[in-house]
């Protein structure tokens, strides 16, 4: 029996930081542009290479946090492929279940950093899923796969297959193509979910609600079938409703790096804690607490809490307060 595993698209990023180039306002007024002089040679200040993807990022989240974690995903039959396997069994997450992908390679993103903000290119296959003989889990967290296509949709119906044999809870924090899908083609998970994790841009995308009203965003995302919503807002902190009550968490301010992984680490945080039969409250200063580190490092892995390092966080730093609003 494991606590929970994972299932989204596996990728390595590639982190370059550079400071040889300019942010400009051009062409949009409104939109930050990063300029580099074409066909010039910039200067790396530092090289990083991760795990990555939403499922990597949670499962070794929530492995740091004490849950016994196995992952789900597709990899290139080459090197990259076995590296990331053999990088997440290191962080104790079971890599029995991720799948070889025998046609195309193993998912690559590069990202520049510059001034705490990344742009990322980002290299993906299209995959022919194919759910494996998955274990026992309490947890099952869906995320990010794609794109659209009847691959998607046939993996989706395997995972739904799944999930209703099975007496587990679930977590979905839909990627950019699920949230493309729109509510109606979603609504079997997320009537089905424990806690649906988005942030405020994509819930505002998938409620259809254009609004910064966050009790009506809470409020629309949990009329999906949640059991408890929870929207995140960047410097503005997170929010969660259970159709009771409506809470509002700040910020754990330490200087941040970049910002790659903060929503995996709120989420690994905020599920482990649920685990472990802490109310919504703590399970949201164990997000905050968790992504504040990832953010003050580079990448999504880096900077996630072990779990008596977060015991010692919530004891420490009572001023981190959860209040209902």
């Amino acid at each position: 029996m494991y606590d929970l595993v994972t299932i989204g698209d596996l990728t390595i990023d590639n982190f370059l930081r550079i400071h040889d180039a300019e942010v400009a306002l051009k062409h949009h007024p409104d939109r930050q542009q990063l300029v580099i002089d074409y066909g010039s040679k910039i200067p790396v200040d530092a090289f990083f290479r991760f795990p990555a993807g939403n499922a990597p990022n949670n499962a070794v989240g929530a492995s740091r946090l004490g849950l016994k974690t196995a992952i789900y995903g597709m990899v290139g039959k080459d090197s990259d492929g076995w590296w990331i396997k053999n990088e997440l069994e290191k962080e104790q997450v079971a890599g029995q279940f991720i799948r070889t992908d025998l046609k195309k390679p193993t998912n690559q993103s590069t990202v520049l950093i510059f001034q705490k903000e990344r742009s990322i290119f980002v290299w993906h296959q299209t995959r022919q899923y194919s759910l494996p003989p998955l274990p026992n889990t309490q947890w099952l967290y869906l995320t990010s796969m794609g794109p659209l296509g009847p691959q998607l949709d046939s993996i989706h119906r395997q995972i739904l297959g799944f999930v209703k044999s099975h007496d587990l809870k679930l977590a979905f924090n839909p990627g950019t193509y699920q949230l493309q899908m729109g509510r109606s083609a979603l609504r079997p998970f997320t009537e089905r979910c424990e806690v649906m994790f988005l942030n405020k841009e994509e819930t505002q995308e998938l409620t259809g609600k254009n609004t910064s009203d966050i009790k009506v965003l809470l409020r629309a995302l949990l009329e999906l079938g949640p059991k408890v919503a929870v929207v995140t807002d960047g410097p503005n902190g997170s929010f969660a409703y259970d159709g009771t009550t409506y809470y509002a968490c700040g910020i754990y301010d330490i200087p941040a790096v970049e910002r790659t992984g903060a929503g995996d680490s709120y989420s690994s945080g905020f599920i482990a804690a649920t685990h472990y039969g802490l109310p919504i409250k703590e399970a949201m200063r164990w997000g905050t607490f968790n992504a504040a580190y990832v953010l003050g490092q580079v990448g999504g892995i880096l900077g996630l809490v072990k779990k008596h390092e977060m015991l010692l966080l919530t004891q420490e730093h009572p001023e981190l307060k959860v209040k209902e609003i």
